[in-house]
C-alpha cells in the first residue's frame, strides 16, 4: 500500500511539507498503478480533464478540485444548496451582467473576478458602467454583488469539522509588508533557479512600501496589508461555521480552507474554498494531525458485525452433540478458515473473548 500526496506547482511548497511530515510520497503527476488499498490526497491538484477511474481511497478527488478551481462553477454548486444559498452573494457571468443590471436584478457596486484566480489577483471594483466595461476588457469573467465585510475569516474544514480558524487583521507595518513580499520573491526565485542580491531586494521593497496605501480595504490579502490571527473555533457564530462546512461539501471536497465573512448584521457570507492553501506553523500542524488520524481510519480493516440472531442456533448446535448429563464440551461451530476471518474483524480483547464463546458454543 502506498500513500500519495498529489500537488501542483502552485501548492507544492506546503505539499512537500505535508508529505515529509506524514512520510508519504509527494507527486505532481497522476500516480501510476494505483491499487484499491492505496490512498491519494489531492492538494490543489491540477488536471486538464476529469479522470474516469482513479482508483484507491481518495481525499479531495482531483475532479472535485478541478471543478472548484473554476470559481464561477463553484459558486453555482454552493448556491444550489438551499441551506447555503443565503450565504452566497448574487453573481452572474460577464456576458449577462449588463442585462441583469438593466433588469434591476443586480446593482452597483460589483466585484469583477476571473474564473481562475489565486489570492487577491484578478479582482476589479466596479462602481459604474465605465468600470464594468474596463473590467470585462481586462479579463473579468464574472461579477458578484459587493459585500460590506466587517470581519473576514479563513476556516479550515476537514472531514466535516473545523480544525482551525483565523481572521484577517490589519498588518500595515513596514516590517510585516516587507517580510511577506520577501517570502513571495524567495519562492519565485527558488522555483526559477534565480539568484537575488539580498541588500538590493530589501532596499527596493522598502521603497515600494512607501508607495502603498495600506491596508487595502477592498482586497484583504496578505500582500495588501493584512495577516491571519488565530481565533477560538468555539467563539465563532454557529451560522458561519455551518456555512463553511456546507460549502466544502457542496463543491465535493473532503477538506478545504474556506474564506468567509460576517457583514454589519452578523450575517455569514462564503467567498470561496481553497483546496491547497499555504500552511505554516500551527495551521500546518493541525492538518498533519488531521491527516494522520484520517489515514489511520482508512487503513483500519472493515469490521463485520456479529449477528445476534446467530447466537441461539450456535448454542443449540453445540448442545445437540453432548451426551445427557455430560459436561459442556467446546465444539467449534465453524471451520478454522471462517473462524480466522471472524477473529480478524474484532478490535478489542472483550470482543475476541465473546466471539470465542460463540464459536465454541459456550454461550
Amino acid at each position: 500500500m502506498t500513500i500519495y500526496l498529489w500537488d501542483s506547482s502552485a501548492t507544492d511548497v506546503t505539499g512537500r511539507s505535508l508529505a515529509q511530515a506524514l512520510q508519504i510520497t509527494e507527486t505532481r503527476e497522476k500516480p501510476a498503478h494505483i491499487t484499491a488499498e492505496d490512498i491519494v490526497i489531492g492538494w490543489g491538484t491540477k488536471i486538464d480533464k476529469d479522470i474516469a477511474n482513479l482508483g484507491g481511497k481518495i481525499l479531495n478527488h482531483p475532479n472535485a478540485i478541478r471543478s472548484n478551481r473554476d470559481k464561477l462553477k463553484a459558486l453555482a454548486l454552493m448556491k444550489a444548496d438551499h441551506n447555503l444559498a443565503g450565504s452566497i452573494a448574487a453573481f452572474i457571468d460577464a456576458a449577462h451582467v449588463e442585462a441583469e443590471l438593466m433588469a434591476n436584478r443586480m446593482h452597483y457596486p460589483l466585484i469583477g473576478r476571473k474564473k481562475h484566480h489565486q489570492g487577491g489577483s484578478g479582482l476589479w471594483l466596479c462602481l459604474n458602467k465605465g468600470h464594468l466595461t474596463a473590467a470585462i476588457h481586462d479579463g473579468a469573467n464574472y461579477f458578484q454583488s459587493y459585500i460590506n465585510i466587517i470581519t473576514e475569516y479563513r476556516l479550515h474544514v476537514f472531514d466535516g469539522k473545523i480544525i482551525y480558524a483565523v481572521k484577517k487583521i490589519e498588518n500595515d507595518t513596514e516590517a510585516g509588508w516587507v517580510a511577506q513580499h520577501n517570502e513571495k520573491i524567495a519562492d519565485y526565485a527558488q522555483k526559477n533557479n534565480v539568484q537575488i542580491n539580498e541588500d538590493t531586494k530589501n532596499y527596493i521593497l522598502k521603497l515600494l512600501y512607501k508607495e502603498q496605501q495600506l491596508p487595502d480595504r477592498i482586497v484583504r490579502s496578505n500582500h495588501r496589508g493584512w495577516k491571519f490571527s488565530s481565533v477560538a473555533v468555539d467563539n465563532l457564530p454557529a451560522a458561519l461555521k455551518n456555512a463553511a462546512i456546507k460549502a466544502v461539501k457542496a463543491v465535493g471536497l473532503d477538506f478545504a480552507a474556506v474564506d468567509c465573512a460576517l457583514d454589519e448584521a452578523n450575517h455569514p457570507w462564503i467567498i470561496e474554498a481553497n483546496s491547497g492553501p499555504g500552511l505554516q506553523g500551527t495551521t500546518l500542524e493541525k492538518y498533519i494531525e488531521a491527516f494522520r488520524a484520517k489515514i489511520a481510519e482508512l487503513q483500519r480493516p472493515v469490521r463485520q458485525p456479529i449477528a445476534q440472531a446467530d447466537a441461539a442456533p450456535a448454542k443449540n448446535r453445540a448442545m445437540a452433540g453432548r451426551a445427557v448429563g455430560a459436561a459442556p464440551a467446546a465444539v467449534p461451530i465453524v471451520g478454522a478458515k471462517q473462524a480466522q476471518l471472524l477473529m480478524n474483524a474484532v478490535s478489542t480483547p472483550e470482543e475476541a473473548a465473546r466471539l470465542m464463546d460463540l464459536l465454541m458454543g459456550r454461550v
